[in-house]
């Protein structure tokens, strides 16, 4: 008889005096490590506590996008390196052909591709407004050519 638990000691006693109160003792830890403030958890509305794990999730997600897209450009690095190097070191150092090392990193190439798309972009809106304005001048000038034949009875 000695060996068996009884009801009391079959559940884990409370130290807290709320039912709930164990259950934001352990959530405590947790909310303190993504960087809620000790006031802020005990006095503050619990509204709060659900917007910072919502805001730690946005955050980690985004932390892993950015994490990843890093892993990606190291992998097109170390691909680049391998594509430049295998070759030359198999015998085939022919001139013309063989890949090169990249030369500059990547978002420095995607900047600078994007600068001259928007120059080509201004370009043609300038292009685009001269003809507009030509267009306008025109018009004007028939316009008015129009009137002075009208006045002059031709």
């Amino acid at each position: 008889m000695g060996d068996r638990l009884t009801e009391e000691e079959k559940q884990p006693k409370q130290t807290s005096p709320t039912p709930y109160g164990d259950m934001f003792d352990e959530a405590l830890p947790q909310y303190l490590a993504i960087g809620m403030p000790y006031d802020l958890f005990w006095d503050g509305e619990f509204g709060t506590k659900r917007a910072f794990r919502k805001a730690y999730q946005f955050r980690m997600e985004t932390e892993q996008r950015i994490a990843d897209r890093n892993n990606w450009y190291m992998g097109q690095y170390i691909m680049s390196a391998l594509a430049a190097t295998a070759l030359r070191v198999a015998g085939f150092n022919t001139k013309g052909g063989l890949p090169d090392y990249v030369d500059k990193p990547f978002m420095d190439r995607y900047e600078e591709k994007k600068k001259e798309e928007t120059r080509k972009q201004q370009q043609e809106d300038q292009q685009r407004l001269a003809m507009a304005m030509f267009q306008a001048m025109a018009t004007k000038f028939n316009r008015n050519k129009e009137q002075k034949a009208v006045g002059t009875g031709q």
